[in-house]
């Protein structure tokens, strides 16, 4: 069984300009999936496209929206919203005041994903090498 918490997590953070993510669950801990409390700062609005990766989102605290660039249609996110790229769809994701979101993705992030110029994280081999970008 795992069982971690924040601090845990925080070994294992990533602090962007305009997000922090702490990753709770890896490629190395055999899920199939990761899982990763994300906290998006005010003001801010990240375009991203998970090219190598589906992820599902649910909104825990704050509020914020998600505009799909790749089927069209924007959506407000609120506690208990939860939104899915099962077509790894182009997406903006905002907020105002700042919003606080857990995030499952697959396959599972190894750990030093960072987003790169088209907001995609690269598809890491175990040992750290990338696979695809």
């Amino acid at each position: 069984m795992i069982v971690r918490d924040r601090k845990d997590a925080k070994n294992s953070q990533v602090d962007e300009e305009k997000f922090v993510s702490r990753r709770y669950t890896l490629r190395a801990d055999g899920m199939g999936h990761s899982v990763h409390e994300t906290y998006i700062k005010p003001g801010q609005s990240l375009h991203m496209w998970y090219r190598n990766h589906k992820e599902t989102v649910i909104c825990m605290e704050g509020e914020g929206r998600i505009e799909d660039l790749t089927e069209g249609g924007s959506w407000d996110l609120k506690p208990g919203v939860l939104y899915a790229l099962d077509k790894n769809q182009k997406h903006i994701l905002s907020s105002e005041e700042g919003m606080t979101v857990l995030c499952v993705f697959s396959p599972s992030l190894v750990g030093p994903e960072d987003h790169d110029e088209r907001g995609s994280y690269p598809f890491y081999d175990d040992d750290g090498s990338i696979v695809q970008h």
